[in-house]
């Protein structure tokens, strides 16, 4: 593995809770770690999730990691992806993006496909070997919290505990959130999403598609793309079919034949629905706590931006709070996080994750005609299909908001 530079350590004097062990809350720890804060991380759960989940990371995120020491061991973990395909249930190929168009922008020209919990493993191997100032309290739920004004009260499981700072990363229905009151306005898609984690050659069932596909279809559009471990098939499942039917092995069975036919050998390693959401809290800061990731904002899984998104909080914040602790920042820098991330939920994340999500699920034939002749004609122009990748893989929303910093840690 090639050696990260290392920093001199903040010397610094103040506490910093995090709450949640999920990927955003490991990286802030890390992050922070780096810079000599300690940190406690409270996590309600006995062991760290191995749940799959989300997957992808796009190229600032796996810059983010390097600057954390860490990427070399997800690349090494993971599934790189140079190539994404838009198609059509009925017309098959429509548009594909090689990421290799990115080569002069970013030393990742790919998504890295890696299951979050082997990234959150990866996260936590680092702090127990390298950072004895990172304290990880498993199976200890934050059940609420006060400001105090000059530091923060948490209960938390049987005990309570103090810290000059909390950071709320415990996902989308963060106990921190509803601990402060905080709105936390959007809006619920009609439909929700059917996740099956298959064990087979998809790619020899539907010859020519790559590792990451988005396919439009009015009735049932869906995202099939591959993990280290498995092809992941997202499915959208209409409002008219509840959760618990949606698992059954009836409706199940009926998805996995309509898509690849009788496959007697396919092996179905998983199955679950999720509700799909684009919401965003009122505020990233609440006086000492600061919500990221979930905790602040969630959106349509269509295009892979709500893990990084909430990465890139993290990393954000940690620059700004340790250049607090240290003296060299003043505290409207933490106001200036809050609103600059909460600017990129809104109007970078969400627009192109609801863009993504109606123009495949579009019923109305012209529309999708359109759709079609545009994603077509953007990915035949070179200019044009550069311009939509970095779009895409989050390049240039990272930059809007100067994050991450370029070049190496």
């Amino acid at each position: 593995m090639r050696p990260d530079r290392r920093v001199e350590p903040v010397m610094a004097d103040e506490s910093v809770a995090v709450v949640g062990a999920g990927p955003v809350g490991l990286t802030v720890a890390l992050a922070l770690a780096r810079q000599g804060v300690p940190v406690t991380v409270f996590e309600q759960d006995p062991e760290l999730s191995t749940e799959w989940r989300a997957s992808t990371f796009h190229p600032p995120s796996v810059e983010i990691a390097r600057h954390l020491g860490v990427a070399d061991a997800m690349i090494d973990a993971g599934l790189v992806a140079p190539r994404y395909q838009v198609r059509d249930r009925r017309d098959g190929l429509i548009a594909e993006f090689d990421f290799g168009a990115l080569a002069d922008e970013t030393e990742y020209p790919y998504r890295l496909q890696l299951e979050q919990y082997k990234y959150t493993q990866i996260i936590r191997g680092v702090l127990e070997a390298d950072h004895p100032d990172v304290t990880i309290r498993m199976g200890a739920p934050v059940t609420g919290l006060r400001d105090a004004g000059d530091h923060v009260e948490l209960t938390a499981g049987d005990a309570t505990a103090t810290a000059n700072w909390v950071l709320a990363a415990d996902g989308a229905s963060s106990t921190v959130r509803k601990s402060l009151g905080c709105p936390f306005e959007g809006l619920t898609y009609e439909h929700r999403y059917l996740v099956l984690s298959i064990d087979y050659p998809i790619d020899e069932v539907l010859p020519g598609i790559c590792h990451v596909n988005y396919i439009a279809d009015p009735a049932e559009h869906l995202l099939v793309l591959k993990v280290p471990d498995v092809w992941r098939v997202v499915v959208s499942v209409p409002p008219h079919v509840d959760a618990e039917d949606a698992v059954a092995d009836e409706y199940v069975d009926a998805r996995l034949h309509a898509l690849f036919g009788d496959q007697p050998g396919l092996v179905l390693r998983e199955r679950k629905t999720y509700a799909v959401h684009q919401r965003v809290v009122d505020s990233f800061r609440h006086g000492r706590v600061l919500l990221l990731g979930d905790a602040a904002h969630i959106n349509s899984p269509m295009g892979g931006m709500g893990l990084n998104s909430g990465l890139h909080d993290a990393f954000d914040l940690s620059v700004q709070l340790t250049g607090f602790l240290a003296g060299t920042v003043d505290e409207t820098a933490l106001d200036l996080w809050a609103t600059r991330r909460r600017k990129a939920a809104v109007e970078t994340v969400q627009r192109i994750t609801h863009r993504t999500t109606t123009a495949l699920a579009e019923q109305d034939e012209q529309e999708r005609r359109r759709f079609q002749r545009q994603i077509s004609a953007t990915a035949a122009d070179p200019e044009r299909a550069k311009a939509w990748m970095l779009d895409a893989a989050m390049i240039s929303n990272a930059r809007a908001y100067d994050l991450p910093p370029r070049g190496r840690g």
